[in-house]
């Protein structure tokens, strides 16, 4: 014989209960969407300005002090931002120097010298461009080189055994502005070379 069901009341407690449950896990959802979108908006500000910018003032002052030989310094251009700058420590032989800039045309341009043999120092800067001509800059004449892609310039000047180097992702135009910058090094033209 079959038992009979017995059906009680609870008193409702049990669709409370469903309702506890649904209504708990809403407010739980919302608190995981609300970590989220704090932690979105936390990490994906938008920098204002995602180049850092260098002092070159004390690289100026290296070049000017412990250059064996007659350098020169990269002055500034107006609107260019310098983002990097090294040079070679005292006594090292080769020695040299090299300052990259962000262009206002928002193109990568740089300058350096070294006394290492051309094709040493061609190599360590990664030079393999074709011979585009020469320019005559402030009564100097400089080589120009073009990669076969197009995308890197260089000019490339030698004079008593030291080889300067200017060399961008920009036009020629943007590398003989740089070089129309360069100024013998003295502690004195390193300070005001910066300041401009």
């Amino acid at each position: 014989m079959a038992q009979p069901r017995t059906v009680s009341n609870d008193g409702g407690v049990a669709s409370r209960r469903g309702f506890e449950t649904v209504r708990d896990m809403v407010f739980s959802l919302g608190a995981v969407f609300a970590f989220v979108a704090i932690l979105l908006l936390v990490t994906l500000r938008h920098s204002p300005d995602p180049i850092k910018v260098v002092d070159p003032t004390s690289v100026k002052q290296g070049i000017a002090s412990n250059a064996p030989y007659q350098a020169s310094v990269a002055g500034q251009v107006a609107g260019w931002r310098v983002t990097s700058a090294r040079v070679s420590a005292p006594g090292d032989d080769p020695f040299a120097w090299n300052i990259g800039y962000f262009t206002t045309a928002g193109n990568y341009a740089a300058a350096g010298q070294s006394n290492a043999s051309v094709k040493t120092y061609e190599r360590d800067e990664q030079v393999n461009g074709a011979s585009a001509g020469s320019v005559n800059i402030k009564g100097q004449k400089w080589t120009q080189l073009q990669r076969a892609d197009g995308k890197r310039r260089w000019l490339v000047r030698t004079d008593r055994g030291v080889t300067t180097l200017i060399v961008g992702t920009g036009g020629f135009d943007e590398l003989e502005t740089l070089a129309k910058t360069l100024v013998p090094a003295t502690a004195k033209t390193s300070v005001a070379a910066n300041a401009n």
